[in-house]
Parts: C-alpha cells; sequence; structure tokens
C-alpha cells in the first residue's frame, strides 16, 4: 500500500484509538479526559476525508472504516460518557437514552453509507440531518462546559438535562432537517485575509477560554444551521449531503 494511501486511514484509526481510549476514561470516571478524547477525534475526522480528496486515495475502505470509526468514537463513546455521567438519573433512563443515541447514529451513518453507495445527489453545502460528529461532540462539550460552570459557579445545572438534549440530539441525527455545512464555506476560497481573522480569533478565544470556546462554536453552529435549514428546507427536498 502505498504512503499516500496509509496517511488517511492512519488517521481514521487515530480517531478511533480516541473514541476507544474515552470509553476507557469513561470507565475510570474521568469524564473530563474523556470528552476532550472526543473532541480531538472531531478534529481527526475532519481531516481525513480531506487529505484523502487532496491526496486523491479515496478508496471503499477507507470510507468504510471511518463510518465505523464514527459510531465507535461519536456514537458509542458518548453514549457511554452521558451514562456514567448522568449516573445521578435512574439507571433505566440513562440506559435507554444511551441506546437510542446510538442506534440513531448507527442509522444516521447507515443511511449516509446507502446514499453514497446508490449515488444520491446531494447539495454539496447541506447534511440531511444532524452529522454523528457533531451530536457527539455536542455531548463531550456540554460535559467540558458543565465541569467548568461547576469549578467557577457551582452549579450541575447541565448534567441535569444531558439526558435530555442526548434524546433531542438523537432526534435530529434520524430526522432530514437540512443542516447547513458551514465548514465548506470556511477555507482559501474566501480568500485569505478573512481566513486568517477567523483562525486567529478562534485561536484567541480557544486559548483564554477553551470551555467557552467549544460551548459557543458548536451551541452557534447547532441553532444558526438548524434555523437556516428550516428555512431552506423546501428547496433541499431532492437530496442532502454527507456524514
Amino acid at each position: 500500500m502505498r504512503i499516500k494511501d496509509t496517511l488517511p486511514i492512519l488517521i481514521t484509526v487515530g480517531n478511533i484509538a480516541c473514541g476507544f481510549i474515552s470509553m476507557l476514561c469513561v470507565m475510570n470516571h474521568n469524564f473530563v479526559i474523556a470528552s476532550w478524547l472526543i473532541i480531538v477525534a472531531m478534529a481527526l475526522d475532519a481531516f481525513d476525508g480531506r487529505l484523502a480528496r487532496l491526496m486523491k486515495s479515496t478508496s471503499n475502505t477507507g470510507a468504510q472504516l471511518d463510518s465505523m470509526a464514527d459510531l465507535i468514537t461519536f456514537g458509542i463513546a458518548p453514549a457511554m460518557l452521558m451514562v456514567k455521567a448522568c449516573s445521578h438519573f435512574s439507571t433505566p433512563m440513562v440506559w435507554c437514552a444511551g441506546l437510542f443515541f446510538v442506534i440513531c447514529a448507527a442509522f444516521r451513518l447507515a443511511r449516509f453509507n446507502v446514499q453514497k453507495t446508490d449515488g444520491v445527489s446531494i447539495p454539496r453545502h447541506f447534511f440531511s440531518g444532524l452529522p454523528s460528529t457533531l451530536s457527539g461532540g455536542t455531548v463531550a462539550q456540554l460535559v467540558i462546559l458543565n465541569y467548568f460552570l461547576q469549578t467557577k459557579c457551582g452549579t450541575t445545572i447541565i448534567m441535569d438535562i444531558l439526558p435530555f438534549i442526548t434524546i433531542a440530539l438523537s432526534f435530529f441525527m434520524i430526522s432530514k432537517v437540512p443542516f447547513f455545512n458551514i465548514t465548506g464555506k470556511i477555507g482559501i476560497k474566501q480568500g485569505v485575509v478573512p481566513m486568517v481573522l477567523e483562525f486567529s480569533a478562534a485561536t484567541l478565544f480557544f486559548v483564554i477560554t477553551p470551555q467557552l470556546a467549544l460551548s459557543t462554536a458548536l451551541s452557534c453552529y447547532l441553532i444558526v444551521c438548524a434555523l437556516y435549514g428550516f428555512i431552506k428546507g423546501k428547496e433541499l427536498r431532492g437530496g442532502y449531503s454527507t456524514t
């Protein structure tokens, strides 16, 4: 196998490793470390596919491996994280919420694979339903934010609503609500100066308060992109985008 074919797969393997180690951390009640590993996996997931396309080394094996990695890291790991972090709830309740999240993530990924195999025509800048990557990342960042608020304000309110948020995210994953793919609009094509300014502002925000940076970025994405999707939904019923 050539190096250019191996490198994207190694990044996907890194995604799987983050998911597996995250689950080990959850089992040892290291919830914040487990959450950060899921966030790291989000960055790897965003990078592997683009690298494969850039190096012209896309393959069916890589695509299937990526889906399996997403199920582990953004389906099973966040569900386990929520179940263990919300242990003050009734066990059957959080178990059912976690199981429902995993099932919806699996369905979301399977639907994408079928669309890709069948050659469904899809708008480039929209997702059909909430991507599993963002769903799992949202659960992780809420656990990180809860630790921040607990340290600064002594409140654990996020843990009191996390199971319900997890259920809501599950429904959004299996829905056909179009979510705007804002990352498709960020890059060299928008101009070097705006891109540098955006990157610098994001880096500064992340360095100052990484917990709030994650929460703000993902929350704004979910709200803005969902609203935009609802507005444009009637124009997008013919097909959608990826993962």
